[in-house]
């Protein structure tokens, strides 16, 4: 009696299950979505894109157990007129960027302090073999501004640099560029914002993020697809 009793239970919990699951599936047919997609998606999560850093490398991965990494940006002095720290607040929040997806990423503070202590150095391998990172995540900022071209009372991120791995010898003395990739980047990617919507600071902070994550995309897999609405400005 008890017996049948479970197995009437065990059957009617399975059926429950068996509907969710083809109601589940109806609702994806009427979506519009391919059911097999939708079901892979439930099963192993979201799609997920390969970082091109690893591509192009084939072997080579930033967040290996016991590797450090160093961020160092570099903008020339014309750019610095209008934003003096972008060098430093790029690569601060290239860091964070790295640093919560797994890779371990030197102190950029630490960085930027021995280098106003040193300023002989010639190639950034020196700044490695200083804190003997693994590798240096070298950025090149070519043009960057906040407002849209000719137009101060718009705002419009704009940045367009090189991205360059240094992957440092054993003994750390010295290294060799084995990556390079260049960013063109603009924020919003559907047009300028009117000034009036948000202080400039609050702008110029979601931009850095959404420009850090650009770079930060080359080296950690990331939701096929959610490049476009982190592009998007939400107010």
């Amino acid at each position: 009696m008890h017996q049948a009793h479970r197995s009437r239970k065990l059957a009617t919990v399975a059926a429950s299950r068996g509907c969710r699951l083809l109601l589940l599936l109806g609702a994806v047919v009427l979506s519009g979505c391919q059911p097999i997609m939708m079901l892979g998606y439930l099963i192993g999560g979201p799609p997920m894109t390969e970082p091109d850093f690893h591509r192009k490398t084939k072997k080579e991965s930033l967040s290996t157990k016991g590797k450090i990494t160093l961020v160092y940006c570099y903008a020339p002095k014309e750019l610095k007129w209008d934003n003096e720290s972008v060098d430093y607040d790029l690569a601060k929040h290239v860091a964070y960027q790295l640093n919560n997806n797994k890779i371990k990423v030197v102190d950029p503070d630490r960085v930027y302090a021995w280098l106003d202590k040193n300023s002989r150095w010639n190639k950034p391998s020196e700044i490695g073999a200083a804190f003997k990172a693994d590798y240096i995540v070298h950025i090149d900022l070519m043009d960057y501004s906040l407002f849209e071209a000719n137009a101060q009372f718009l705002y419009r991120g704009r940045a367009d640099c090189v991205v360059n791995v240094i992957k440092m010898d054993s003994d750390y003395k010295d290294g060799t560029v084995i990556y390079t990739h260049p960013i063109k980047s603009n924020f919003p990617i559907n047009g300028p914002v009117d000034n009036n919507s948000m202080p400039f600071n609050e702008f110029k902070k979601r931009y850095l993020s959404f420009l850090s994550d650009q770079v930060g995309r080359l080296f950690y897999p990331t939701e096929t697809g959610n490049d476009i609405p982190n592009g998007m400005l939400h107010q």
